[in-house]
């Protein structure tokens, strides 16, 4: 880390006024000595005369606005503040005070059982987190701006040539940093320092986390050593420091009243500015794995490996070479061929009886009269617009956490064909996941979704059938007919808003393949086994076999151990709920990675 820099002639200070959290560590760039050690004390903004200047940002579903404002303005001397306010989280043990007594409630509408309220709850309940950065500079104002981002792989030249320049250019005061290290601001709030200069460090709750909640607990790790500015100057002589984190902090874990049955985790963080490396810690993790992991790719800093396990937002001049996916999946899939058509027709029933040797949901065998009845009320046909295309880019949006807060929304709806997994949402995810959906995979349990909202109204409805059924129940969809109700592991749907010329029944054929070829599962097996693929490694192995350039963003699993680790963006289930669903997640994992390793496909997010 370099060398601090004078102090600054002005004071500055980034306050958290409702004495608790700040939207990030790297906004503590203008804090000073003299501030406050995050204590819940009355405060006052450091400012009189606000007055807004612009709305820099504001983001709806995170419930937080940046302002722009000047201050003293009338005095002819006018600064330039920020003030950030953003909704704090509810906290569990305090809820039931929302709705004791006569709490006071506005009627939004009422129908039937179902009635919106806005609820205005008590002083002690309601506070808004409140961050100032005072004096703030132009570089503030447009950190703090709304703009595009972009993933972008950096290769060691790539840093060497442009981003440690950019790094040594900057002048951000990194003073708050060694206020820490000095004792001179936040030392109550310290939960433990290794104190040598050379691979020891100091571990404190960061502004992020509000010091009541565990399942929230965000640490950091600021290192004693300088001269550290990026994750790219780590080299094999920091591995004592990095060993030190790993093991003193999970000592640490039972200080400050952060004492948990859990281990904390240290991954750490590529910081664009000239600071300390720092060691991010949401509680819940497995700190051996994701260090070890860290230290393996920082250490050997392999960028081919890097290739192979990540890849940027891809555009549009990125050639795309017609067969590319044929030729390369052909490694994995022995005698791969296009020949299969992609959805059953119904011309392949109308004549013959038995066109499967399997049962599904490798084949039709058995279900053939059930199946007719479908395809007679159902379509085939791809888009003559996807047909047309000399080479096809796809990409498929799995359903992972990985997406949250990933902003590859606008890259995804690039792509000529975007393929989406069961009930996964797009309406309040834009940002995230992109609007545009090609082709949607769904079975009947998984439906629980409208279809005019999360789709396009071209948008291919395509159904996995697992058994009999599920033809039974877009039967009964489709023609209007008495719904079942029994035969599933959840309820379906029983009313469904849908185009039957958007339905597409698959072709067991990639199940099979999916099993057979990618997992090594037998295609018999004894009725109380029954493993099988998930949808979104069946969805990888259609798009193999229909693009010629395969990308995939949001797979991936928590690790197994990790219990309170959402799997999906945008609800909050854990692994847990996988437990009987027939899907080996790490056999799968494996597939992907496979694929990943010999370019078969290349991944929007990491893996």
């Amino acid at each position: 880390m370099a060398d601090a820099a004078p102090p600054p002639s002005k004071r500055k200070r980034e306050v958290a006024a409702a004495g608790e959290d700040a939207p990030g560590t790297e906004d503590k760039e203008a804090r000073t000595a003299g501030v406050g050690n995050g204590t819940a004390a009355p405060a006052h903004l450091p400012f009189s005369g606000f007055r807004v200047q612009k709305v820099l940002r504001e983001s709806a579903r995170d419930k937080i606005l940046f302002l722009h404002g000047k201050v003293n303005e009338a005095s002819g001397d006018g600064e330039d503040a920020i003030v950030i306010l953003e909704k704090t989280p509810f906290q569990v043990e305090q809820v039931a005070q929302l709705l004791t007594g006569s709490p006071e409630l506005q009627l939004q509408f009422s129908n039937d059982i179902y009635s919106t309220y806005h609820l205005f709850p008590p002083r002690q309940l309601s506070d808004v987190k409140t961050t100032v950065v005072y004096p703030a500079t132009e570089k503030h104002l447009q950190k703090y701006l709304r703009q595009d981002l972009h993933l972008v792989r950096e290769t060691g030249g790539d840093y060497k040539n442009v981003t440690l320049p950019h790094l040594e250019s900057q002048s951000l005061s990194i003073q708050w940093v060694y206020n820490i290290l000095d004792k001179k601001a936040e030392a109550d709030r310290i939960v433990f320092e290794n104190p040598d200069p050379a691979d020891g460090f100091v571990l404190i709750p960061d502004l992020k986390w509000n010091q009541q909640q565990l399942d929230d607990l965000y640490l950091i790790a600021i290192c004693h050593r300088r001269g550290i500015r990026s994750l790219r100057d780590l080299t094999a002589e920091h591995l004592p420091l990095l060993r030190n984190i790993l093991r003193e902090g999970q000592v640490a874990r039972g200080s400050r009243d952060v004492s948990s049955s859990q281990e904390p985790c240290f991954p750490l963080r590529n910081m664009i500015s000239k600071s300390p490396p720092l060691c991010l810690c949401p509680a819940g993790c497995k700190l051996l794995a994701m260090l070890a992991l860290v230290l393996v790719i920082m250490v050997l800093y392999s960028i081919s490996r890097e290739d192979s396990f990540y890849f940027p937002i891809p555009e549009k001049e990125e050639p795309c070479l017609q067969g590319e996916a044929e030729r390369k999946v052909s490694k994995l899939f022995g005698n791969y061929s296009r020949d299969q058509p992609i959805f059953l027709r119904l011309k392949d029933y109308f004549w013959v009886k038995t066109p499967s040797a399997y049962e599904l949901p490798y084949g039709t065998k058995g279900s053939e009269d059930l199946l007719l009845r479908v395809l007679a009320i159902t379509s085939y046909s791809i888009p003559e617009n996807l047909q047309s295309l000399k080479c096809c880019r796809c990409v498929v949006v799995g359903n992972g956490h990985r997406l949250r807060n990933s902003s590859l929304g606008e890259a995804i709806d690039k792509y000529d064909m975007v393929i989406r997994l069961n009930n996964a949402p797009v309406a309040g995810y834009e940002g995230d996941v992109g609007s545009k959906t090609t082709m949607r995979l769904f079975y009947p349990e998984s439906a629980h979704f409208n279809p005019k909202v999360e789709n396009n109204p071209d948008t291919l409805l395509v159904l996995v059938a697992f058994k009999a059924m599920d033809f039974h129940w877009i039967e009964t969809i489709l023609s209007d007919k008495k719904r079942v109700r029994k035969g599933f592991w959840k309820q379906p749907p029983l009313i469904w808003d849908v185009n039957p010329k958007q339905i597409r029944i698959l072709n067991p054929f990639f199940m099979e393949i999916a099993a057979d070829k990618l997992l090594s599962l037998p295609m018999q097996q004894p009725r109380k086994i029954k493993q099988k693929p998930t949808t979104g490694l069946l969805a990888i192995t259609l798009a193999l076999h229909l693009c010629d350039m395969v990308h995939i963003a949001g797979f991936g699993y928590p690790d197994a151990h990790n219990r309170k680790q959402t799997i999906h963006y945008y609800e909050q289930i854990t692994l847990k709920s996988m437990a009987g669903s027939g899907h080996n997640v790490s056999q799968e994992a494996l597939a992907i990675k496979r694929m990943l390793e010999i370019g078969a496909v290349k991944n929007l997010t990491y893996f």
